[in-house]
């Protein structure tokens, strides 16, 4: 259930002028240029989003836009749940865009600037298929995520969904958002970190929320379950492929188990898996003498119990 078959398209809107209103935006210095409509081929679709497939015509530019903004930039034109979603992007600033807006039957239902959410710049979620959001089909209703440059380097993202057929904020927040099926129920979950990982031995704490209402809160027994299946996976990616890359996932995995002491315990292993011998000077003997010196770091202590909501607002 990732992301469905998108068409985009980028429209000329010539001579479009502001109403006046006070919630104008200024058209932005550089020209509106004009792209051609690109189809995208997306992975089998699950039953939730198995009309998501985009094959229709270009949706025109939505008169509401027209008459309310000026000069946009871009926009993704895209189905889900049978319904055509359009997300236009402008932009006042020296990023991609900073403020965007999604309409649904030609009308406006989320306005960025309307909603007081001020962007320092966004980033373009898939250069491949010019793509400026990702767009999905989450608890059976349409999803947004938009990345953000506003906390570089680490990451920080937005996500706009129609809950009870409103389009809400559920993440306004510096951390990583992306969505995946943990727990292999046929339903997405979203994962957050508020820090990407760093070799050596520094692993990003991935958090497992579900959503309450219109907030998202930390699933201590998801998060949990989640890293011992990545503890596991990474253990077998070891074993079939032992470099010092996978090394490190693997006692990163323990790390976030805050099994330190017991990774320690399986070197024998780690050495036989990589056809090295303690004392040879390989990367197994440079990664045991890094564990057993450097203590675990602080914030590793106790990290499942201290995960709190993903705000709405930053």
């Amino acid at each position: 259930m990732r992301i469905i078959s998108l068409l985009l398209a980028l429209m000329v809107i010539a001579g479009c002028s502001e109403t006046g209103s006070n919630e104008s935006a200024e058209p932005p210095e550089a020209s509106v240029t004009s792209e051609a409509a690109a189809q995208s081929t997306a992975p089998q679709a699950s039953p939730a989003d198995a009309t998501a497939d985009f094959t229709g015509e270009v949706p025109e530019v939505s008169p509401e836009i027209s008459d309310k903004y000026s000069g946009f930039l871009h926009m993704d034109a895209v189905q889900l749940n049978g319904q055509i979603y359009e997300v236009y992007y402008w932009n006042k600033g020296e990023f991609t865009y900073t403020q965007f807006a999604v309409v649904k039957d030609g009308k406006i239902v989320f306005d960025s600037k309307q909603a007081g959410i001020k962007i320092e710049g966004g980033n373009i979620w898939s250069e491949e298929d010019d793509l400026w959001a990702e767009a999905l089909v989450q608890n059976n209703h349409a999803t947004f995520l938009f990345s953000l440059m506003d906390n570089r380097p680490e990451s920080s993202y937005i996500v706009v969904e129609e809950i009870d057929g409103v389009m809400q904020v559920t993440v306004n927040d510096n951390v990583s958002v992306n969505y995946e099926d943990t727990d292999q129920d046929g339903d997405e979950d979203l994962l957050a970190s508020p820090f990407s990982g760093q070799l050596p031995l520094g692993p990003a704490l991935v958090g497992v929320y579900e959503l309450q209402g219109t907030r998202y809160v930390p699933d201590k027994t998801l998060t949990k379950q989640y890293a011992e299946d990545q503890l596991r996976l990474s253990e077998q990616e070891y074993k079939n492929n032992p470099t010092d890359l996978t090394l490190d996932s693997l006692l990163s995995a323990y790390l976030i188990l805050e099994q330190r002491s017991f990774a320690l315990t399986r070197f024998e292993e780690f050495y036989e898996w990589a056809g090295q011998r303690a004392g040879d000077g390989g990367f197994v003997d440079e990664y045991y003498d890094r564990l057993k010196k450097n203590e675990t770091p602080e914030y590793f202590s106790g990290w499942m119990d201290k995960l709190e909501p993903l705000r709405t607002e930053r």
